[in-house]
Order: structure tokens, then sequence, then C-alpha cells
């Protein structure tokens, strides 16, 4: 009997020693739903299975559970839908605010709608609990109809992507996020460069898969799988759990490592963390990886019956040269069209002729039968070339016509204007960069332009780029003789003046008259402003643009970044500055080579985000006290740095100056499953 207690104790512990040499993983759950943030789950849960993109949720932006009310928006094919979208949510929130203000002076207010507010935060709810919660008032956008088509094209894909994960030793549920990220849209872009379905940034992406002008696969759902999983691993070696890891997606693991620090695990880190840059997307990240991974795990509780997409099924070929897409596509007999889609990582450049499919590249083809016997090893090796066909580019100079660049290139004026996405009027501006076509290059598109007016057009000199004229060019001026001084796209030099008749007080935004859908060209100057010789070597100067970092000039110039720092004598961690003079060493490249790398640059940022994005209405916008480029971008008008850049060349963004005038683009979506449109948004501001 006295034997009995020990023979327990032996027990216990023999099943606790069991137990503890099982994966940590296998014991405990890697997705948490913590009670802090189960009101956020639940409302992202009824975003995406219960309203949809004609329902608008108007709800506090830290208080998710507060709904004050739900209204209607027109589908996105209606005539003006969007700009009366815009209207009704800006309306509603006025609405919400206005009795949110009533009742921070009131708190007893005894109006329906007062009453019906009030309610929503309980009994006892003081005049500054009102006052507060009036900054906070947010639209979100249903995503009811996105998600459901999210979910059948997730077909095509989950199946892999879940080995794709289990393989990197990553939870394989993690497959959803796309959900998130892009609703498993491979041609999803956002605003701020975010290509494919993961959603990867250039910066990002480039440390796992090769981003450049011919090849970016971070719109290969397979190939950015691979890099999701292995950056998603790295995110919880480094921070030690998944709801960390999932948040550092999207906010980045720095920025993590910084809050995991202040506040220890996510729990805290949601209530408390109060990062610049954490705000409502990164805060609710994880809590709307939960409710995706929800609903697409039981989708016919929430949807009924679906279909999804079968898997795709292709064969594969490497590459051992390069070759025109065109010429592979003839040999193994695909249709371009088809290729294309099953290539989605190739470029632009590639499918118009102006690059090669570049050498080692693993080439998409449909899957044939069994007993087809097609041998893809036996590609003739004329097929081949051994090098890369080279860019060509012109800088426009004081001058020049688009005719007159055409005949010195020997080109014909229409292929010019197409490559180039020129206006109708074939416009050119001083230090433009354009790309000549070569021959053999395929430069008509399925949207071709109206064709430019009869003679040769205007050239846009410049003695000052950023002095304005308010006379308008007379069609009696010889154009070749043409003396204005320098224009950007968008509104003309008179309705930049017009701004500063603009009071601030009583109108800080206006719209200008505007071509809706027109597109600016690539104004960024590409070429050195001079190149000298520093100790023997040659050393050119370059001119800051927008977008453009140390390691972007290191890439370039085939340098360490360290180098450059070195020869600007730059200390280490000094951001460089918007218009800031650098020194470029040329010794281990052409300046030739740097300039086109570098337009290829500022090209592709132009072409990706005009195949998601057209040019809506011009704003006026006043400058305010608190605002600068930066912000201006990202959380006031939500916009790329280089788009505010192009309407505004005339400008200084570096040094912007209170009620300096600006133009605003308003961006317009030609994309239904856009990134930018499955987030919702909070209404700009004005």
């Amino acid at each position: 009997m006295h034997h009995k207690p020990l023979r327990l104790w032996i027990l216990v512990f023999s099943v606790f020693l069991g137990l503890s040499h099982l994966p940590v993983h296998a014991a405990e759950e890697p997705f948490p739903l913590y009670p802090v943030i189960d009101p956020n789950v639940t409302f992202w849960t009824n975003i995406y299975a219960r309203y949809s993109t004609t329902q608008a949720v108007v709800h506090d932006s830290v208080h998710l559970d507060i709904v004050y009310e739900v209204i209607d928006l027109k589908p996105a094919d209606h005539p003006g839908a969007r700009k009366t979208n815009r209207r009704r949510m800006r309306q509603a929130s006025q609405k919400v605010e206005s009795i949110l203000k009533r009742l921070a002076t009131h708190p007893l207010a005894e109006d329906t709608d007062c009453r019906r507010v009030a309610a929503l935060f309980g009994p006892g709810a003081k005049a500054r609990t009102f006052s507060h919660a009036r900054h906070r008032v947010r639209c979100q956008i249903g995503q009811r109809d996105r998600f459901q088509a999210g979910l059948i094209r997730s077909g095509a894909y989950i199946d892999r992507m879940r080995a794709i994960l289990k393989s990197n030793g990553v939870p394989e549920d993690l497959a959803y996020l796309p959900h998130v990220e892009s609703s498993f849209n491979t041609n999803a872009y956002s605003k701020f460069g975010a290509a494919g379905m993961w959603q990867f940034t250039r910066s990002t992406g480039k440390r796992f898969m090769t981003v450049d002008y011919v090849l970016d696969e971070r719109r290969d759902p397979i190939a950015a799988a691979q890099a999701a999983a292995r950056l998603l691993k790295e995110n919880h070696d480094r921070l030690g759990s998944w709801p960390l890891a999932i948040t550092a997606y999207n906010h980045g693991a720095a920025g993590m490592q910084r809050a995991k620090a202040a506040h220890g695990d996510y729990p805290d880190i949601f209530r408390s963390y109060k990062g610049r840059t954490f705000k409502f997307a990164s805060r609710n990240f994880y809590s709307e990886f939960l409710a995706a991974r929800r609903v697409a795990s039981d989708y016919q509780g929430y949807f009924g019956p679906l279909v999804l997409n079968a898997p795709i099924r292709s064969r594969t070929v490497s590459l051992d040269g390069f070759a025109a897409f065109t010429d592979l596509c003839r040999h193994f007999e695909v249709s371009p069209k088809v290729a294309r889609a099953m290539n989605p990582a190739l470029r632009p450049p590639v499918f118009s002729g102006q690059k090669y499919v570049p050498k080692g590249y693993v080439l998409n083809l449909p899957a044939l039968p069994e007993s087809d016997g097609i041998s893809l090893a036996d590609i003739p090796s004329n097929l081949f070339k051994t090098a890369q066909k080279p860019s060509r580019f012109y800088t426009v100079q004081r001058g020049d016509t688009a005719g007159k660049i055409a005949r010195m290139h020997r080109v014909k004026l229409d292929d010019l204007i197409l490559a180039n996405a020129m206006d109708r009027r074939a416009t050119v501006y001083v230090r433009q960069t354009l790309r000549i076509p070569q021959a053999g290059e395929s430069v008509r598109s399925e949207k071709k332009p109206k064709p430019p007016v009869p003679r040769d057009p205007v050239v846009l000199a410049a003695a000052e780029e950023s002095a304005f004229t308010t006379s308008a060019i007379p069609e009696s001026i010889p154009v070749e003789s043409a003396a204005v001084r320098y224009r950007r796209p968008g509104p003309s030099p008179a309705d930049l003046l017009a701004m500063a008749e603009i009071e601030p007080d009583t109108a800080p935004e206006e719209t200008i008259a505007h071509e809706s859908g027109t597109q600016p060209g690539i104004l960024a100057h590409v070429g050195f402003a001079r190149i000298v010789q520093v100790q023997q070597q040659p050393v050119g100067l370059v001119q800051v643009e927008v977008e453009e970092t140390l390691g972007h000039y290191a890439e370039w110039a085939g340098v360490r970044a360290s180098r450059i720092r070195r020869l600007n004598k730059l200390p280490f961690g000094q951001p460089l500055l918007l218009h800031q003079m650098i020194k470029i060493p040329l010794d281990d490249v052409s300046a030739e080579d740097f300039e086109a790398r570098r337009y290829e640059f500022h090209k592709r940022l132009h072409e990706d985000f005009f195949a998601a994005y057209r040019i809506g209405e011009l704003q006026r916008y006043r400058v305010q006290p608190g605002d600068s480029y930066w912000t201006l971008c990202r959380e006031k008008f939500d916009l790329p740095l280089w788009l505010l850049r192009h309407y505004n060349a005339g400008v200084n963004l570096a040094t912007l100056r209170i009620h300096q005038p600006l133009t605003i683009p308003a961006i317009e979506s030609v994309l239904d499953d856009s990134p930018d449109a499955a987030a919702g948004a909070t209404i700009p501001e004005a």
C-alpha cells in the first residue's frame, strides 16, 4: 500500500517525459485566436463572407465590433461608380462624425441617431469616448463576391502551394494567405509596387527571386510560393511565433522585432504598439489571415457548393540559350496567348520582341497526352541566341520632335509612338528618355491609340525646368522653333498658376479638367549630368530620382554599395535625398549600360502600374502643416511616389512649403481584383 503513490508518481513522470519529446507544433495551435483579436476576426469574416463589393461597412477603426451602419454602393461597372461610391462613403462617414461630435458635447442627447450610436459604446460612455471615436470613423468595402472568385481561382494552385509550404517546414494553412493579399489573382499589382498573388515588393522579392526588366518571378504563383515559404520561415525563426511572423509579412521583420522588444508577445503588441508605420493594415493583418483561413477552409458552409478550378497541368523545358518568344511558340505549336498566360513571370518586353526569353528560363507549356511522344529536348540550335537583345534609348534634346527622332533612328513614327505610349499629339519633352524599337519588334498593342496629328509634334524645350509659361503654343509657330518652357503631363502651366489664386481655407482641393485615362510619360532623367575623371577612373554624376536607392545604383553599376558610399563620403545608414547629386564609378560598366538599366527600372514601374491602374481626375491641393511627399503619398492620397513626381515635375518635393500648390492624380483600378480594391480604404483626407 505504501508503494502506490510512488508508482503513480513514476507513471505521471513517464507520461511527461513522453510528451516533452513531441514536436512543439504537434502540441500547440500555430495560429491561436487570442480573445483580444476575436472581434477583429469576426469583422473580417463578415467582410469576406457576408458583405459584397456593393456594400460598405462604416465602423470604428480600432474597435471593429463597433459598426455604425452598412451602406449600399454602385456596382463597379456602373457609369461613374467610383465617384458616386466615394461620395456615398464620405457622406456616411461625415454623418457618423457629426453624431459623435454632438455626443461629445451632449453625451445624453436624446435624438434617435444619437441614442442609436451611443448604444454601440455601452452604458456610461463619457464625452471623451465619443470625441476620440470621431477621429476613428472608417469605411470598409465588402469582399464576398471577390473572395468567392478567389476561392474558385485557388483550386488551380492551392494543393501545390500547400506541398511547397510543407516541404519548407512551415504550416500548410499559410497557403490561405493569398486570399488576403490578392484573392489569388496572378495579375495583382498594388499602387506601391507589390506584385503577384503573394504581393512581394521589389526589394523583398529580389532577395528570393529574379525581378528585373525581362523576368519578374513575383508574378509566378509557384515561384512566389517558394519565396513566401522561405520568408515566412525566416520571420518565424527570427520572431518565435506565427502570429508575429505573419504580421511581419506585412510590416517587416525588423519592425516586429522592435515591437516585440517593447511589448512582448502578439496580444500586447496588438493592444499597445504605436509604431510610426504600424497602422490599420499591419495591426489587422493577422486577424485578416485568421478570417480568410476560417472562410476558405469551410467555403461550402459560407458560399454553398462551389466548383474550384482544376489544378494546372503543364510540361516544362529549360532553355539552353536566349530565344525569341514568338519562335518558341511556333516551335512548340502553342498560341502566344496561351504561352503568355502560362508564363506570367515573363514581362511585356519579352512578348513585344524587345527582349529575348532569358537563358536558363524554365518555360511552361500545356500538358500533352503521354502517347504524344513530343520531345521537349529537341529544340533547333538556331532558335537560340548567345546574348540578350540590347536596349536602345535616346534622351530628347532641345529642338527634337518625335518625327525627327524617328527619322534619326530609321524607325517608323507609329512604332516610336507605340513603344513609348505617347499621347495623341506624339509630344516629347526635353530630357525625356525614349525607347527606340528594334527591327523585328512587335510594338502593336491591343488598345491602339488614335493616330497622331498629321504634322511633327511639338517639342517642349526648356531653358529653366522649374519655370512655367501661361502662353499656349499657337498653331502658326513652326514646330521646330516652338519656344516654350518645360511642361509635364497633366494640367497646363495656366492651371498651375491658377492654383495660386485658390485660398487654402476655402478650396484646398479642386478638380482640374483632364482627359481621364491619360498616362504621363517617363520623365525621370536617366542620363548622367556629366562624366569626370576621379583618380584616373571615369565617374558619372547622377541626380537622385524618386524610388531610387543606393542599392539600385550599386546594382546598375555592378559594384558594392559600400564603394559608392566611400566615393560620396556618405556615412552608413544615411539615406539619399531627392535631387541629391551622386557619383557613380563607371570602371566596371559603361555609361550606356548604366543608363539603360536605370531607364528599365523606371520603365518597369511605369508599365506595371498602368497595366493595373489609370489616371482619373486631377485635383489641386495646397500643402498643409506636417505634409511631406512621403506622407502625402502613403497616408493622405495613396499614391506611388514617382507618380506624384510626374505630375509635379517643376516642384522640389524634398522642400515643400505650406500652401504650396500641388497636382494630385486620382487613381482608378482597371483590374477587378486589384489588391488595393480588395483591401478597401479609409476615404482620402481632403
